[in-house]
C-alpha cells in the first residue's frame, strides 16, 4: 500500500508540476491570450490592445492607438490547485514513505474542510488575429473539479482500518464527486467609435467607442459523476458512483455535445491620462447540452470477501439517470459577468490600472477562474522595450498576485508573467509565456 502510495503522489507532483507551468487567467468560455494580462493579475479591462482584447475589451480596437493589425498564435495555459492538503505537503515527501502520524493528520484537514479538494482550469487559444476594428479567436477552455469525502481519503491513505488501532470500520464515500468540461469557442468582435465627449472639454483627446462579440460555442465534453453511497466495509465493498458522460457509440465526435450562440458587449473611453473601460460577457448567451448524444452509466457493483461480485458500469440511455445528476447538466450554462476597469498613464512609462469583475451563476454552472475579483496592477516600461507588470487581487474567497516582464522588438514581443492565487484553504501558481506576438 505504501509503494504505491508513493508511486501515486510522485505522479500527481509530476503532473502538478506540468500543469502549473503555464497559467492564465480566464474570462468566460475565451482564454486569456496576454501574458501581460496574467503578469497583472488580470486588472487589464482598460488597457488591452490588439489581439487581447478580444476577449478583454473589444471596444478598445476602435480607440486611438489600437494596432492596425495584430496576431497571436499558439497561446495555452492553466491553474491548479488541491486542498486541505496541498502540492507543499505532498512536494515534502517526494521520494519517501508518508509516516502514519502525517496520514492521520492529513485525514483530520480533510475531515474539517468537509473533504479534499483539487480544481484545475486551462486554456488554449491556436490563433488570435486583428485588422484594424475587427477581431478574431480561436480558443479552448477547460475546468475540472473534484472532492473526495473524508472518509474516501482515509481509505486512500489508510484502508478501512489503518487508521482505526487496526480494528476494520465502515468507510462511507458519500459526497465524493467529480465536474468536467471541455468547450471550444470562435470569438468575431467589432468596435465602433463615438463621438461622445464626457467631459466638456476638460480633458484633451477625448475618445470612446462600443464594440460587440459575437460567439458560437461548441461543449467538447462533459463528465458528471456524484457518489450517492460507496462504503468500503470490514467484508464488502458497496459501489455507487454514477456518471454521465460523452455517449461511446457516436460514429462523429467532431459534432461535439452541446452548442450555442453568444454575445458581449463592451464600451472604452479614454480623455488625457485616463482610459476606462467595460465588458458585459454573455448579455445573451444559448448554450446548453445535447442530452441526446451524453449515456449514463450506473457505476454500481457489490464485492464480498468470500470472493463473490457483481457490477453495473454498462452504457444506459441518458433517461435512466437520476434526475439529481440530469438537474446538473441542465445547469451547465454560461451566466452573465460584467468587467469594469480604469487605467492612468502617470508617466510616459508608468500606467496603473484598477479592476473589478463579478460573474453570476449557482454552482452547478459553467465557472472558469473565479467569480469575483477586484485589484490594482501596473506597467512599467523601464526601457521603451522592456515593459515590467505586476498586480495584486482580492477574489473569490482569496487574493491572487502576479508580475511579468516582456521584451519588445521590431513590433513583436516576448512576454514572461508569473502569478500565485490562494483560494481558501488551496495555493495555485505559475507561470504564463506569450511566444509570439505582432503588433500589440
Amino acid at each position: 500500500m505504501r509503494a504505491s502510495l508513493q508511486h501515486t503522489m510522485r505522479r500527481v507532483s509530476l503532473a502538478a508540476a506540468m500543469l502549473s507551468s503555464f497559467a492564465v487567467v480566464a474570462s468566460a468560455q475565451l482564454p486569456n491570450a496576454s501574458s501581460a494580462a496574467y503578469g497583472m493579475a488580470g486588472n487589464f479591462t482598460a488597457m488591452a490592445r490588439g489581439f487581447e482584447a478580444v476577449s478583454w475589451n473589444p471596444a478598445n480596437l476602435g480607440m486611438p492607438g489600437s494596432p492596425g493589425l495584430s496576431l497571436g498564435l499558439a497561446m495555452a495555459g492553466g491553474t491548479i490547485g488541491l486542498a486541505p492538503v496541498d502540492f507543499t505537503m505532498l512536494h515534502e515527501f517526494s521520494g519517501k514513505v508518508i509516516d502514519s502520524a502525517t496520514k492521520a493528520s492529513w485525514i483530520d484537514k480533510a475531515r474539517a474542510s468537509g473533504g479534499q479538494r483539487g480544481r484545475i482550469d486551462g486554456g488554449v487559444t491556436p490563433v488570435a488575429l486583428t485588422v484594424g476594428p475587427l477581431g478574431f479567436q480561436v480558443g479552448s477552455s477547460v475546468y475540472t473539479s473534484l472532492n473526495l469525502s473524508p472518509d474516501a481519503v482515509e481509505a486512500v491513505l489508510f484502508g478501512n482500518a489503518g487508521n482505526n488501532g487496526g480494528q476494520p470500520k465502515t468507510l462511507d464515500f458519500t459526497g465524493s464527486h467529480v465536474r468536467a468540461g471541455v468547450f471550444s469557442t470562435a470569438a468575431a468582435s467589432f468596435a465602433l467609435p463615438l463621438p461622445l465627449r464626457l467631459t466638456a472639454g476638460i480633458l484633451p483627446n477625448e475618445h470612446a467607442a462600443i464594440g460587440i462579440t459575437g460567439k458560437y460555442v461548441m461543449g467538447s465534453g462533459l463528465w458528471i459523476a456524484d457518489d450517492i453511497g460507496s462504503s468500503l466495509g470490514p467484508t464488502d465493498v458497496q459501489l455507487r458512483f454514477g456518471m454521465i458522460a460523452p455517449d461511446t457509440a457516436l460514429d462523429d465526435y467532431r459534432k461535439g455535445f452541446g452548442a450555442g450562440t453568444a454575445a458581449d458587449l463592451s464600451f472604452a473611453w479614454s480623455g488625457g491620462p485616463w482610459r476606462v473601460g467595460a465588458l458585459a460577457e454573455n448579455v445573451y448567451n444559448t448554450f446548453k447540452w445535447d442530452t441526446t448524444r451524453l449515456a449514463y452509466r450506473p457505476g454500481t457493483g457489490s464485492f464480498g470477501s468470500n470472493g463473490a461480485s457483481s457490477t453495473t458500469f454498462d452504457q444506459q440511455p441518458y433517461a435512466s439517470a437520476p434526475q439529481s445528476l440530469r438537474d446538473i447538466v441542465a445547469n451547465q450554462t454560461f451566466k452573465p459577468a460584467l468587467s469594469i476597469g480604469a487605467a492612468m498613464n502617470l508617466t510616459g512609462g508608468l500606467t496603473i490600472t484598477a479592476d473589478m469583475r463579478t460573474q453570476t451563476g449557482g454552482d452547478d454552472a459553467i465557472i472558469i477562474g473565479p467569480k469575483t475579483r477586484m485589484g490594482v496592477g501596473a506597467e512599467w516600461r523601464v526601457l521603451p522595450f522592456l515593459p515590467l507588470r505586476g498586480g495584486v487581487a482580492t477574489v473569490t474567497d482569496g487574493w491572487q498576485a502576479g508580475a511579468g516582464v516582456g521584451l519588445r522588438l521590431m513590433g513583436f514581443e516576448l512576454g514572461v508573467s508569473t502569478s500565485i492565487r490562494r483560494i481558501g484553504e488551496t495555493s495555485q501558481s505559475g507561470v504564463m509565456v506569450g511566444l509570439f506576438g505582432l503588433g500589440r
